[in-house]
């Protein structure tokens, strides 16, 4: 028999692994697993699903892993509505069967997922062992600058690739973020004018006036595979500190969409801004760099350099999205903390990378 959960957070941690038994296990990994014990992990990480390492005992010991990580719905039935609303499984594991094996150097294992049915689930490598990006303290620059490596070849190897366009399961353009603000607008004003200045306000105004015009700029950029949500709680990093070496996790938002999208996440939601002020042309550099060292041949500087700025843009809505978010009295503390934070690294981060410009360029 299994274990209970060692770190119990409440009665849905039961309903959460509950697929997690010794001979589903063992038909996963195709080795015996005799039990194993359970600890849910990144609680407050991971708002649409459940992440469980299970440390396993198998027979013979060591003929399988020590551990692995079982990632499922929320039994939460807030988070798991908009699990199902953003058909987030349904991405996920449509990404690992179809797209992650051209990847598979960047990616962790995966053992096994759902097969379409209503159970979603994914078991794959424990990588425990890695540091935990945390979104809270945010990345260093060296961080930062990892991730983008990583990324860029992402980007590199589907982009304007035709299959992409080919798989009905992968939508285009879309993020948690996106929406029309306008009716919270003056709500947020009140909360935030004072701490965020007047020019991040009309600037944030200006994204909202324009949210269509932006939305059909996206359409006309070149796309590739986007992670959607490309943040420090979804990073492990490994080597030293000053070299890192980095690993994204969480491809639940993947959509076809603008590259730039992924970088602008990056920056202005992980990046704080003392670590990133000064630093942006140098990120702008590092990540067209290695596009065009993947392969990429069309693209150039400024041309990224603009969808940098229009990606500023569309990044606008996530500062009025997490506002929303910080209305509900019962948000942890930490969840409200990085939703305050992350707003505020957004809008300085359009300022720095002059997203105004973008404004000039939308159609009509």
């Amino acid at each position: 028999m299994s274990a209970p959960p060692t770190d119990p957070t409440g009665p849905d941690d039961a309903q959460a692994i509950r697929r997690a038994d010794p001979a589903w296990l063992s038909k996963v990994l195709g080795v015996r697993v005799e039990g194993f014990e359970a600890q849910v992990i990144g609680a407050e990480r991971g708002f649409v699903s459940t992440t469980t390492r299970l440390r396993l005992r198998t027979d013979p010991p060591g003929c399988g892993p020590a551990a692995v990580v079982l990632k499922s719905e929320s039994a939460n039935p807030v988070f798991q509505g908009l699990s199902r609303q953003l058909r987030a499984f349904e991405r996920e594991v449509r990404f690992y069967r179809e797209l992650a094996p051209a990847l598979a150097d960047q990616l962790p294992r995966v053992h096994g997922c759902s097969d379409g049915d209503d159970d979603h689930w994914l078991l794959m490598d424990d990588l425990s062992a890695l540091r935990p990006g945390d979104q809270v303290r945010g990345l260093s620059q060296e961080e930062v600058g990892a991730v983008l490596r990583r990324i860029a070849r992402v980007h590199a190897r589907y982009w304007r690739d035709p299959c992409l366009e080919a798989r009905p399961w992968l939508p285009s353009h879309s993020f948690w973020f996106t929406g029309d603000f306008a009716a919270v607008l003056q709500a947020f004003e009140r909360d935030y004018a004072l701490r965020l200045g007047d020019t991040a306000m009309d600037l944030i105004r200006e994204a909202v006036a324009h949210n269509d015009a932006i939305e059909e700029a996206l359409r006309q950029r070149p796309w590739t595979l986007v992670h959607g949500d490309l943040r420090a709680d979804n990073l492990l990093f490994g080597g030293p500190a000053d070299d890192p070496v980095a690993t994204i996790l969480d491809w639940q938002t993947v959509t076809r969409s603008l590259a730039a999208i992924d970088v602008v996440f990056l920056i202005g939601g992980s990046e704080p801004v003392a670590e990133r002020q000064g630093h942006v042309e140098e990120l702008l550099d590092l990540w067209h760099r290695e596009l065009v060292a993947a392969g990429v041949n069309d693209y150039g500087h400024e041309e990224a350099r603009r969808d940098l700025q229009l990606a500023a843009l569309r990044c606008l809505n996530v500062c009025l999205r997490v506002y929303g978010f910080l209305q509900d009295p019962a948000v942890p503390p930490r969840v409200a903390l990085l939703n305050d934070t992350e707003l505020q690294r957004h809008a300085a981060a359009a300022l720095e990378l002059q997203a105004q410009e973008a404004l000039t360029a939308l159609p009509g």
